[in-house]
């Protein structure tokens, strides 16, 4: 217990920093902080639980990376959010850096730990959205 509570303290400097490459370190190293992480941070990270959502429906759904409008589109059919292109892919890129999302030429993609975030988001708020 004393262990996890030094961990999270330790964590909660460095994502309070901003420090990107050491947020990712820590998560990769103790992966049971990013549940925390997403239940901390429910109502900042909300939009960005949805675009995650969004892109693992669609990439789902294409079977491949998942390119931009895509995910807006999603998000605005299955989500009822209205975001602009450009809203979207600042809000993947800052989540990209955290390791939640990749890219590649075809557009976007889930990680391992995307993945976790998209399935906890889509279960805890399934009854709210129209699939």
């Amino acid at each position: 217990m004393a262990k996890k509570k030094k961990i999270r303290e330790n964590f909660e400097i460095v994502f309070k920093s901003g420090n990107e490459k050491e947020i990712k370190k820590m998560l990769d190293k103790n992966p049971w902080l990013l549940g925390e992480v997403s239940s901390q941070f429910d109502e900042t990270m909300g939009i960005q639980e949805q675009i995650i959502a969004a892109l693992g429906v669609m990439e789902d759904e294409m079977g491949n990376s998942v390119p931009i409008d895509e995910i807006s589109f999603c998000l605005k059919v299955d989500f009822g959010v209205t975001k602009n292109e450009e809203d979207v892919r600042e809000i993947l890129f800052a989540v990209e850096k955290i390791g939640l999302v990749k890219t590649d030429v075809n557009g976007w993609s889930l990680t391992s730990q995307g993945g976790k975030v998209c399935d906890d988001f889509l279960v805890k708020n399934m009854k709210k959205f129209d699939f």
